[in-house]
């Protein structure tokens, strides 16, 4: 019994390794392009304003 739980406890922590290694990975937002959609963009025209004659 106390192999099985030293073992569960083993397996839990190089379950929790490889989540928590794994996670910081996915955590950019740079392959998500729908959050560059999302957000707002302006465009504005360019006004000449040289004085005329």
């Amino acid at each position: 019994m106390k192999n099985l739980g030293l073992a569960g406890i083993i397996a839990s922590g190089f379950a929790a390794a490889v989540l928590g290694l794994a996670s910081p990975a996915n955590a950019d937002y740079g392959h998500n392009q729908w959050i560059n959609d999302m957000s707002s963009s302006v465009s504005v025209p360019h006004v000449d304003t040289t004085a005329h004659r």
